[in-house]
């Protein structure tokens, strides 16, 4: 495994490509972190801390990746976010777009900003996000064949090099094909703890190994692209059964919207969904300076996610 550290419009769907989404726990097993410094066996690289973009080679492509990792003692496992990016944009419009890497230093928090199997701002699709997931405006999008959950693995044992790793609390999230693959890792993946999808949709959860999973959903009411019926009801819904709660929710206001939680969920399977009354397809409460992709006049989605993570998801 090569790994190289070198400093420092959106949507998806489609079909799984060969064993993609088979998850192998020989690959995912815990690195030593007790005992005295001489016998762990994570963060003894102790690489550089901030922002680094990084090169490895997974399921048979060279994949690139941004790496925050606030200040620290490389020896405490450290929670880890996942922020995968939609259709033609990067990890770096991600890490730009969200500001996670504001709240990274506030909770020490590792995070990972992938891009894509076409790389950065490519016309192609980033992810591998599952079957029959639910449609865009303009129809069924492009969909990546390669094997992302491979990528997980590689990323994160790279990471654990430099940083241990708390592996009890590992989260996907993302925007637009983002989203989707956050359904998807959702459904398929037993060591992500929970998920928070943004303006994304899911696919038919009837086959998920994961029995349930505790996910925060984000879309905007006035998304053009991916209509946030993929969210609410749809994707809530079917989240809402697949994890055993009930049919009732319980409401509350946020900045631009409404967070709803399904009433009667299990322990590690909640289910909430947040909606904002004329929003596009853009992640909300994003940088001022974020482009075309930030609506920053909403409640923050950054915020709200990690908030349910740590609420629901610890």
């Amino acid at each position: 495994m090569a790994v190289a550290l070198v400093g420092v419009i959106a949507a998806g769907c489609g079909s799984d490509a060969g064993s993609p989404g088979i998850y192998d726990a020989s690959i995912d097993v815990a690195p030593v972190i007790d005992g005295p410094p001489d016998a762990r066996t994570c963060g003894l690289r102790a690489g550089p801390r901030g922002k680094t973009l990084r090169t490895i080679d997974a399921g048979g492509l060279t994949r690139t990746y941004i790496v925050y990792l606030p200040a620290g003692d490389p020896g405490t496992p450290m929670p880890l976010v996942f922020v995968h990016h939609g259709y033609s944009m990067s990890g770096q419009a991600m890490f730009d777009v969200t500001q996670y890497a504001a709240l990274a230093d506030d909770e020490k928090i590792a995070l990972v900003f992938p891009d894509g199997q076409g790389g950065p701002n490519a016309a192609a699709a980033p992810w591998n996000v599952g079957t029959g997931v639910c449609s865009s405006t303009v129809g069924v999008p492009p969909n990546a064949t390669g094997d992302d959950f491979a990528m997980l693995d590689a990323i994160k044992a790279d990471l654990a090099e430099d940083q241990c790793l708390d592996a009890d609390h590992v989260y996907v999230t993302g925007f637009s094909m983002g989203g989707y693959f956050s359904h998807h890792a959702a459904c398929m993946r037993p060591d992500i703890r929970a998920v928070a999808p943004h303006s994304g949709g899911a696919h038919d959860l009837s086959a998920c190994p994961n029995v349930k999973k505790p996910i925060i959903m984000f879309h905007g009411r006035a998304d053009g692209l991916v209509p946030a019926t993929c969210s609410d009801p749809s994707a809530a819904t079917a989240w809402a059964e697949h994890n055993g709660c009930a049919t009732t929710t319980t409401s509350r206001t946020v900045l631009g919207g409404t967070c709803e939680r399904y009433d009667g969920c299990p322990v590690g399977g909640q289910v909430e969904v947040c909606t904002f009354t004329g929003m596009g397809h853009c992640w909300a409460g994003g940088a001022i300076t974020g482009g075309v992709y930030s609506c920053p006049a909403y409640a923050n989605a950054t915020q709200l996610a990690w908030q349910f993570f740590k609420t629901d998801a610890w």
